[in-house]
C-alpha cells in the first residue's frame, strides 16, 4: 500500500512561492535593472509585478483545469498539442532554465570574488568561481547528497527576513527627493528594464505545479498564488525605493550585481557590506541547487514525451544525463557571455514562454466575464513587454537580440530534428515488426 500524498496547505504554498521568487535573482537583477531604469527602478519592479499577477492568474486557471506537476510543459502540450510547436516551446523553456542557471552561477562568482577580496584579473576569477560552484553542485547531485537541499528552506527564510529588515533599516536614511519623477530617465529605459525585473518574479510558476496535492485547488491555488506575488511585489518595490533613496546616482547605475551590498556599506559600513555579500552567496548556492533539480525534472519530462533525445532521461549516479548535459551548456553560457547579456536573454526568453502560456490559457479556459478579461490583459502585457525589450535591445544591445533569435531558431530546429529522428525510428520499428 502506497503512502498517502502529503496535502499542500495555503501557508506552505505561500512559503514555496515566496521562496522561489526571493532568492539569487533579486541580488543579481536589482543592479542590472537600475542601470537601465535609474531612479525609476522601483516603478519597473511594480509594473513587472503587475504583469506577474496577471500571468499568475493564467497559471491559476490552468492549474485548476490541469492539476499536474508538469507545469509549463504540460500547459504548452495541452494548449498546442504534442507536435513540433509545443515541443519547440518546451525546449525554449528549457533554454530559459539553462540561462537562469548560468546567471545565478555568474552572480555567485561576482559575490564570492568580492567576499574574498579578489582584485587582480577579476572577470577571470569570477568565472572560475562560478564554474566551480556549478560543477561542485552538479557532482553533489550525481552523488546523491542532500546537504545543500537541507539548508535551502532555512536559507530562504534567513534571506527573506534579512532583506525585509534591510529595507526597513534603509528607510530611516532615505532622501525622498531622489525618488522624484524629475529624476527619472524617461519612459523608454524604464520600459526597457521590464524584462529584467519580470525575471525576478518567475518563480511563482512553481505554485501551480503543486495543484494536484491541494485539497481544494479552486479555493487554495488562487489564494496561494496572489498572496505570494503580492508579498514579493511589496518587498521588491520597497527595497528598490529604499536603495534608490539612499545611494548616489552614480552607485545606482554602475554597481551592477553588487548594488545591494554597496547600499548596505553606504549606511552600515564594511560590516553591512560583508553581511549582504554572505547573504547573496548563500542565496545563489541554494538557488542554483534548486535550479539543478528543477532542470533535471524538465529534461526528464521532455525526454519521456519525446521532445528531447532519450539520453536525457538515462540514469547517471543519483541523477540523469540531463543534469550533466545541462551543466555543460550552462558552463558555456557563463564563460562566454556577460551577466548583463545572460540576464537580458533569460528575461526575454521567460517572457516569451509565459506569453505562450497566457495565449494557451486563452484557448483552454472556458467561460467569459472578468476571468477571460484578465487572461487577455496578461497576453497583452507580456507581448508589450517583449516588444519593448526587442525595440530597446535592437538599439542598445543588438548582439543580445541576435543571440535571442538564435535561441529561437535552435529550439525549433532541434525539435524538428528530434521529431524527424523519432518518426524514422517509429517507422523503422514498424517495418521490422511487419517482417
Amino acid at each position: 500500500m502506497s503512502a498517502p500524498v502529503e496535502r499542500a496547505t495555503v501557508p506552505g504554498l505561500v512559503a514555496l512561492g515566496v521562496g522561489s521568487m526571493v532568492g539569487a535573482g533579486i541580488f543579481a537583477l536589482m543592479g542590472e535593472a537600475a542601470a537601465l531604469a535609474h531612479s525609476a527602478v522601483w516603478l519597473a519592479f511594480g509594473v513587472a509585478g503587475i504583469i506577474a499577477l496577471l500571468t499568475g492568474h493564467s497559471f491559476v486557471q490552468l492549474g485548476i483545469r490541469y492539476p499536474t506537476r508538469g507545469g509549463v510543459v504540460e500547459y504548452l502540450a495541452q494548449a498546442y498539442g504534442t507536435g513540433r510547436f509545443s515541443g519547440a516551446c518546451s525546449i525554449l523553456f528549457y533554454i530559459a532554465q539553462l540561462i537562469g542557471m548560468a546567471m545565478i552561477s555568474l552572480a555567485f562568482g561576482k559575490f564570492a570574488a568580492a567576499l574574498v577580496g579578489v582584485e587582480a584579473n577579476l572577470p577571470f576569477w569570477e568565472r572560475v568561481l562560478a564554474s566551480g560552484l556549478l560543477v561542485g553542485l552538479s557532482v553533489l547531485a550525481l552523488i546523491g547528497t542532500n546537504v545543500v537541499a537541507q539548508l535551502q528552506r532555512s536559507a530562504v527564510l534567513v534571506n527573506l527576513v534579512l532583506l525585509a529588515g534591510f529595507t526597513i533599516a534603509l528607510g530611516s536614511y532615505a532622501e525622498p527627493t531622489r525618488l522624484s519623477p524629475a529624476t527619472w530617465p524617461g519612459g523608454t529605459p524604464v520600459l526597457g528594464s521590464l524584462a529584467l525585473t519580470f525575471f525576478a518574479f518567475t518563480g511563482f510558476a512553481t505554485i501551480s505545479n503543486a495543484a494536484e496535492r491541494m485539497q481544494d485547488p479552486v479555493r487554495d491555488l488562487p489564494r496561494a498564488m496572489y498572496t505570494s506575488i503580492g508579498i514579493v511585489i511589496v518587498l521588491y518595490v520597497a527595497l528598490a525605493m529604499a536603495i534608490t533613496a539612499v545611494v548616489s546616482e552614480q552607485e545606482l547605475v554602475s554597481s551592477g550585481a553588487k548594488l545591494l551590498p554597496i547600499a548596505a556599506r553606504s549606511i552600515f559600513g564594511e560590516v553591512g557590506y560583508q553581511v549582504l555579500l554572505v547573504s547573496a552567496v548563500l542565496a545563489t548556492v541554494t538557488s542554483l541547487n534548486g535550479g539543478l533539480f528543477g532542470v533535471t525534472s524538465v529534461t526528464f519530462t521532455l525526454a519521456t514525451h519525446g521532445q528531447l533525445p532519450a539520453r536525457f532521461e538515462k540514469e547517471i549516479g543519483a541523477s540523469t544525463r540531463g543534469l550533466t548535459i545541462s551543466a555543460v551548456v550552462a558552463l558555456i553560457l557563463l564563460n562566454f557571455l556577460s551577466l548583463t547579456t545572460i540576464a537580458s536573454l533569460g528575461s526575454a526568453t521567460s517572457l516569451l514562454v509565459y506569453s505562450l502560456v497566457n495565449v494557451g490559457a486563452l484557448r483552454l479556459v472556458g467561460g467569459g466575464g472578468m476571468k477571460r478579461v484578465w487572461i487577455v490583459l496578461s497576453v497583452v502585457a507580456c507581448l508589450v513587454a517583449i516588444a519593448v525589450w526587442v525595440v530597446y535591445t535592437l538599439e542598445h544591445a543588438p548582439r543580445s537580440l541576435s543571440i535571442f533569435v538564435a535561441f529561437l531558431a535552435l529550439a525549433f530546429l532541434s525539435e524538428g530534428l528530434i521529431q524527424r529522428a523519432r518518426g524514422n525510428r517509429l517507422r523503422s520499428g514498424s517495418r521490422r515488426r511487419s517482417i
